[in-house]
């Protein structure tokens, strides 16, 4: 796998994925309630303002939505419901948990995710096989506990299509849900961006890491043993500067400056131990 840097991002692609959401939920109905964004759009809404002089998060290239398996089972009906609107918005599926389209040149994609014992983690889960609907969502370890730490942001954007400015309310997953994820997701598949997501966040969360480690260990799902050993896992791989996870968090930022490539080493240890210092506190 190539790995991600900075340089392959840039704040229209990211545009395109906010239009694409405020499309999608502006037409899914009741699912608005019932999907959580995660990923890699998630870091601006969990953020919020930023800090005085501190860089804009980089973006995204797609669209991660938890689908809430958990809260109730859904008909047949509510599954093709979706898939339509997916349609209806101009997306296809490239498979059945990922959905593509092109916006102004651009290739924009939707991905769901989901969490279930009905099949191995990493390996996609039809809830609805043989009824008609051929939506799938992709199974990773920790998307469950976002249906019960979210928070809810009210976004603005420019519905695709000439559709014009829509407001709409998105459920995002809340801080302690997104670092599970992220630590899970960078433990499976190592990618550098992963990295980069989680120490963005944490550094740049409220007043800083211990803060959003407060925040965290208010969470309702603070308990669960899955973010236990989601956050065994996040001081494992921060632990020291020479480390995989600050590795790939500097070599994700990388611009051949060997002093600044130090600097952000040591940057990802010290958000990560204060972050889990103020989950502890």
């Amino acid at each position: 796998m190539s790995k991600r840097h900075h340089s392959d991002y840039d704040e229209i692609t990211t545009a395109r994925c906010e239009r694409a959401l405020a499309t999608l939920l502006g037409d899914i109905g009741p699912w608005g309630q019932r999907v959580f964004l995660a990923g890699g759009l998630a870091p601006r809404y969990i953020v919020g303002s930023l800090p005085e002089g501190a860089r804009p998060h980089v973006g995204t290239t797609d669209v991660d939505l938890v689908i809430g398996l958990a809260l109730g089972d859904e008909s047949p009906e509510a599954y093709r419901t979706l898939e339509n609107n997916l349609k209806k918005a101009g997306f296809t599926a490239e498979q059945s948990f990922q959905w593509k389209r092109t916006v102004e040149g651009v290739t924009v994609t939707v991905e769901f995710l989901c969490e279930t014992d009905q099949v191995d983690a990493g390996r996609i889960f039809k809830p609805k096989e043989g009824t008609g609907s051929g939506l799938g969502a992709f199974n990773v370890r920790g998307a469950q506990l976002v249906t019960r730490d979210f928070m809810e942001c009210e976004i603005e954007a420019d519905r695709l299509d000439d559709g014009g400015r829509s407001r709409i309310t998105v459920r995002v997953a809340g801080i302690l849900s997104y670092v599970v994820l992220k630590i899970f997701a960078f433990q499976d598949r190592h990618e550098n961006k992963d990295a980069y997501d989680l120490v963005y966040t944490l550094l740049n969360f409220g007043e800083g890491p211990e803060d959003a480690g407060r925040h965290a260990g208010e969470s309702p799902v603070a308990d669960d043993e899955q973010v236990h050993a989601a956050l065994q896992l996040l001081g494992d791989r921060f632990e020291t500067a020479d480390l995989d996870g600050p590795h790939a968090y500097a070599g994700f930022l990388d611009d051949g400056d060997a002093d600044e490539v130090a600097r952000l080493h040591q940057q990802a240890v010290q958000v990560v131990r204060k972050f889990l210092a103020g989950f502890r506190s």
